[in-house]
């Protein structure tokens, strides 16, 4: 608070002395996050942000003393902002400082420099993972117990009941137990679509709408006669008059030779300085633009459509010649001229001929002199189109400054229709980012609008809107203009808000899918139709969680036709190539993501730019690591890491998941010292930074990084085969929630032989397992197998036959080739335990054995299977074939002693019992 106080003193005290300072810096509430604009030069100051702290340093105290000033004043921003610390320099050459403390580690911050407006722009904005993150990690009140009212006495209180327990019965079900697949799991835990970053992200201003001028003439149909006609001779009886009307009549039947060739001799005899050279010059240059519309279209000749889309019209036959020598003329009356409404006529055929050939530049030029002429005439008809033409050209041309001197002057204020003059308003405000300008002018103007409101106040107040990140009200807006101006081309932008609009604010896909539809069916803005594309595709597979063979077939609409090619550049090139990488991501085709983001001129663009590429870059990498480890391929999960570490992982924040993976990847090859060094750089991570954004990659142990490191460590103990120590690890360790205790514990108490208690451990997970801190598919194995020998050992042979009769059936339904052998024990574990009844079921194990040979051609349990096939053929009436498969155990060579012993022996019975019949 004293550091505060000084440099507010210190501001007042300045301001006292220097006069009025002006703000440089602006606060805008633009939920759901918050924006501060600081204008100065990029080099002028820098910003970081560490932990909870932004940091703005400057060496310019000049600059500083605005900018506190400016600070000062911006309304607390209590939800992103804690405390403001304004800091001078403690030596020489050292920097001024704000420090900004953030209310926690959910606020972010997202800044960029505006080159063209020489501004930094910084976004204070909630992360919601966090808070959902933070919220879960508190432990949950228990829910009070409502009890119904009594008419009690005061004295007497209401006990409350405890809540009850529910002790989950052990082995209720043996169909209960599920053999785990890591990623069937994870699919289940995520459905629907990704939010809106995960998609075509890149989002950026339309421009402004500039006001619509309607044309002024059809000059494809009328020349300037249209807007003057040449008036007869009054004095026939003067020799110049009645030559001068003879012109007239050819002029009038279009009998251009005729006329041209009595205008010449006209000019021969009485020269070209007189009171009728604009008569005839006017007369010559519409019969070369008539003559011109006459020939410019063939019959024969139709307009077609081109590869690209696009119609070709006719060609002109008409030299550009007699276009320019008939302009050239009607310049000569607009300078020479004291006919005004010739010099009318001229002008405004001239403006329209500027306007159809974009040449703003002298529609501009020829406005300003249309717009003298009728001012001194006071001819409000022509000061109208003048001034909207002069506007019209002073926006495509950028000169805002100049509109607002233009618009200033007092006949233009009287003359204008006033929609006109605030829609030219409303565009200065917008092209200047003015937004809440744009947006405050027409709250207050709205009512007095007459119906139909003038389109660009309509497209440019919606565009404010969204801009501001006000998108219900922006919808309503271009829904507006969409309804009333569906003709305009801007209607395609504004189709495009509307579906961007609704995904912003999470609206139901399939409706946002069908207004990305809607936008590219109906744009003809060819650029707005392949935007729209390329959001649809960002929506529909890139941020799908579960894709169908439908969804990717829409990757096709990222391939432009030649007429959108044309358009594919800048800001639309960036979002393709985010988008076309998203949707190989999605489909988890890491290897060509990988590929593709190779081939990208990353460094080209701008850091924020290249930080979300190389972001992308760092999951692509996890993604190919994470399918090595769960393929069990260690030494490729740790090659690839050690390839791409430096330059997508280290660039980006980093991911306690991607470092857990890749030292147990170390631990499981044995490179014990790698192992180390990773464990270290795990250790050196905390909450503050971790990536939390973007995660394509779901983490089958989605757990904190202290458990991370709980978990290696048991890892370690457990290919040490240190199980008492694992044991005794266990029971030290205090955060049991998100670590595997069951899973650990189990598999040491089975190797330590208490096979009951460890049967208990892998129960209770296979019941109900941690959908945080999934089983790897090697983890998952694991377990299975030791639960399989301990139940075999530990249950009675009824107990061990139901439950592995569901587990069975689990590992077939699974159809994994590494899930193969596991069966296979399950299978002669079973029927093992069939034959060590006291009274064997002999028809069961003569089933179970026939399936087990028929689907195990090459089992190592082979010989012993036969055995028991034999011994069960014996006993159920089929003794001759069970007599021929013993004989085959007894003759085969692979056969161990012990098995050929126990068929002679069963042999040796059979006769005994035959003999005695």
């Amino acid at each position: 608070m004293k550091s505060l106080f000084k440099i507010l003193t210190f501001i007042l005290v300045a301001i006292a002395l220097c006069g009025q300072a002006f703000p440089i810096a602006e606060q805008l509430d633009q939920n759901p996050h918050l924006r501060w604009k600081i204008q100065a030069d990029q080099k002028q100051i820098t910003i970081s942000k560490k932990n909870n702290k932004v940091r703005i340093q400057t060496l310019d105290p000049e600059f500083f003393l605005k900018f506190s000033e400016a600070v000062t004043k911006f309304p607390r921003a209590e939800k992103y902002h804690q405390n403001l610390d304004f800091q001078q320099p403690q030596s020489l050459g050292a920097p001024y400082i704000l420090e900004v403390s953030l209310k926690d580690s959910s606020v972010e911050l997202f800044n960029f420099y505006k080159q063209d407006r020489k501004e930094y722009v910084l976004d204070f904005w909630v992360n919601q993972d966090v808070v959902k993150t933070k919220k879960a990690s508190v432990s949950p009140r228990a829910t009070p117990v409502k009890i119904a009212k009594r008419n009690l006495s005061k004295k007497k209180m209401a006990k409350k009941s405890p809540p009850k327990v529910v002790k989950r019965k052990k082995q209720e079900s043996a169909g209960a137990f599920k053999v785990i697949d890591p990623m069937q799991v994870e699919a289940k835990r995520n459905q629907g679509f990704r939010d809106f970053r995960y998609g075509a992200a890149f989002v950026w201003d339309y421009e402004a709408l500039i006001p619509p001028l309607r044309d002024d003439l059809d000059l494809s149909k009328k020349a300037p006669d249209y807007l003057y006609e040449v008036p007869d001779m009054k004095y026939l009886d003067d020799k110049k008059q009645a030559h001068m009307q003879l012109s007239i009549n050819f002029y009038r039947k279009q009998e251009w030779g005729l006329m041209t060739r009595s205008i010449e001799l006209y000019q021969k005899k009485y020269g070209n300085t007189d009171l009728y050279r604009s008569t005839n010059d006017f007369m010559k240059a519409v019969a070369l633009i008539r003559n011109m519309i006459k020939e410019k279209l063939k019959p024969e000749y139709k307009s077609r459509v081109d590869e690209a889309g696009e119609i070709v019209s006719p060609p002109e036959f008409s030299q550009r010649g007699i276009v320019a020598a008939a302009k050239n003329i009607l310049a000569g009356i607009v300078d020479n001229s004291k006919n005004y409404q010739m010099k009318i006529a001229s002008l405004r055929y001239l403006i329209q001929d500027s306007r159809n050939q974009s040449d703003h530049i002298k529609a501009l030029d020829y406005a300003k002199k249309l717009y003298v002429e009728a001012s001194e005439k006071y001819d409000d008809d022509n000061i109208i189109l003048s001034s909207q033409v002069i506007l019209n050209s002073l926006a495509y041309l950028k000169q805002t400054p100049k509109i607002k001197e233009f618009l200033g002057n007092k006949v233009v204020r009287r003359v204008l229709p006033a929609q006109v003059g605030s829609a030219y308003i409303d565009y200065i405000n917008l092209s200047q980012d003015k937004t809440q300008e744009v947006i405050k002018n027409f709250k207050r103007d709205e009512a007095s609008y007459s119906k139909p409101i003038h389109p660009a106040i309509i497209f440019n107040v919606a565009e404010a809107y969204f801009r501001t990140a006000q998108y219900e009200k922006a919808i309503k807006y271009f829904d507006s203009f969409i309804e009333q101006y569906s003709f305009f081309t801007q209607s395609s932008h504004a189709r495009l808000r509307l579906a961007q609009s609704f995904d912003l604010l999470d609206k139901k896909a399939s409706v946002v899918l069908r207004l990305y539809e809607d936008a590219i069916n109906k744009s003809t803005d060819m650029g707005i139709r392949y935007e729209a594309k390329v959001r649809y595709v960002g929506l529909r597979v890139a941020r799908k969680i579960d894709l169908k063979q439908a969804d990717t077939e829409r990757v096709v609409f990222l391939e432009a036709d030649l007429a959108e090619k044309k358009h594919l550049k800048g800001k639309l090139k960036k979002l393709l190539w985010l988008t076309r990488l998203r949707t190989y991501i999605s489909q988890q085709k890491y290897q060509d993501a990988l590929t593709y983001l190779s081939t990208l001129p990353i460094d080209t663009l701008q850091a924020v730019d290249q930080r979300t590429f190389l972001a992308d870059g760092a999951e692509i990498v996890l993604g190919l690591i994470k399918q090595s480890y769960m393929n069990e391929e260690y030494a490729k999960a740790v090659k690839i890491w050690e390839t791409y570490k430096e330059k997508y992982e280290k660039e980006v924040t980093r991911n306690p998941y991607t470092n857990f993976i890749v030292s147990d990847s170390f631990l499981k090859i044995g490179l014990l010292n790698s192992f180390n060094r990773s464990l270290k750089y795990l250790e050196e991570l905390n909450a503050e930074n971790t990536r939390r954004f973007p995660i394509w990659v779901t983490a089958h142990k989605n757990i904190k990084v202290q458990d991370y490191l709980v978990e290696l460590k048991l890892n370690k103990l457990l290919k040490e085969k240190n199980y008492q120590g694992l044991l005794t690890f266990l029971d030290q360790i205090k955060a049991k929630q998100n670590v595997n205790d069951k899973f650990y514990r189990g598999i040491a108490l089975y190797h330590l032989k208490n096979y009951a208690k460890s049967v208990s451990s892998f129960e209770d997970i296979l019941v109900s397992p941690n959908l945080n801190n999934i089983l790897s598919p090697r983890q998952n194995q694991l377990m299975l197998s030791a639960y399989l020998e301990s139940l075999y050992e530990a249950a009675k042979p009824a107990k061990f036959r139901k439950n592995v009769v569901a587990i069975s059936t689990d590992l077939r339904n699974n159809n994994k080739p590494n899930l193969n052998k596991l069966l296979m024990r399950a299978d002669y574990l079973f029927m093992e335990s069939l034959f060590s009844e006291s009274k064997v079921d002999y028809k069961r194990l003569d089933t179970a054995t026939s399936r087990f040979l028929k689907e195990n051609k090459n089992s190592p349990y082979q010989d012993r299977v036969n055995y028991l096939r034999g011994v069960s053929l014996v006993n159920t009436e089929s003794t001759g074939e069970g007599k021929k498969i013993l004989k085959e155990i007894i003759d085969s060579k692979d056969a161990p002693e012990y098995l050929k012993g126990l068929a002679k022996t069963e042999l040796s019975t059979i006769e005994l019992k035959n003999k005695t019949l």
